[in-house]
């Protein structure tokens, strides 16, 4: 709308300066205005690609933090305790970075973003907290799920976020005792807006050696995890959806997580499995 203005005050500007027009060439108001208008446009272009490049940065640093929070669940499986750097799953061949991202210690660079590794305490998992570097904001991705969340969970451990990329400090943590919810238009609680909130779910649970189905609904993104491996992807918009993954498991406990976003409209979110 101010761009519209403008170029209507431009064009009155233009029409009181048409007497001193000449045919060989431009009056001075038009190339005032030719000036202006590509300096607005120009603006509007670096705006859009600065936050296009915010936004790449981001993911970059996500992915990154998922690849190597399943990295140090094969390292522990292999070496019964978790890595002190990131320089250990890289050269331990269970972290496989993207070209241009380089480590050192506890941190790995990529374009326009740092993650840096926080060893857990007591044979905890570590941690991993992303910083874009033209953003002081940090996003922190729990391996465990439930860094973010401190204290004792009897059922599920859920981390409920402002916004529909799970980063930044939870608005609530509570103990949900199982995946079956239907808010419909509503929110989990008063602490959390109705729309674009995400949530993140962890619970170690004990399965029977075997196949086990998972079955999970969403409206509308989510994501499961078994052990830190990423097993189902359907982090997308859509209405209420389910989808089916069947994993062989052990005897034992193993580490479910799920992700979830809601971005507008109805909400929902299940977890089943036999």
């Amino acid at each position: 709308m101010q761009l519209r203005a403008l170029r209507t005050s431009l064009r009155t500007i233009g029409a009181m300066d048409s007497s001193s027009r000449d045919d060989s060439g431009f009056t001075l108001v038009e190339i005032v205005i030719a000036i202006v208008l590509v300096g607005i446009l120009s603006a509007v272009v670096v705006v859009g690609i600065g936050r296009l490049t915010e936004q790449g940065a981001a993911a970059g640093c996500a992915a990154s933090a998922d690849a190597a929070r399943a990295a140090t669940t094969s390292y522990y499986a292999t070496n019964l305790t978790y890595p002190a750097t990131i320089d250990q799953l890289v050269t331990g061949t269970h972290l496989t970075l993207s070209n241009g991202v380089t480590t050192a210690g506890t941190t790995a660079t990529g374009p326009g973003w740092t993650m840096t590794m926080t060893p857990g305490a007591s044979g905890a998992p570590p941690t991993f907290t992303c910083n874009s570097t033209g953003n002081t904001a940090t996003a922190t991705v729990a391996p465990s799920g439930t860094t973010a969340c401190p204290g004792t969970y009897t059922g599920w451990t859920a981390e409920y976020y402002n916004g529909i990329t799970l980063t930044g400090t939870p608005l609530l943590c509570r103990d949900d005792p199982s995946l079956n919810f239907n808010w419909a238009s509503g929110s989990p609680a008063t602490a959390i807006p109705a729309n674009r909130f995400s949530a993140r779910w962890t619970r170690n649970i004990t399965f029977t050696a075997g196949d086990h189905t998972f079955t999970v609904g969403s409206d509308d993104g989510h994501r499961l995890y078994i052990d830190g491996t990423l097993v189902l992807d359907t982090w997308r918009d859509q209405a209420y959806t389910t989808r089916t993954v069947t994993r062989t498991l052990t005897a034992g406990p193993h580490r479910i997580t799920l992700e979830y976003y809601e971005n507008g409209g109805l909400a929902q979110a299940t977890l089943t499995w036999t």
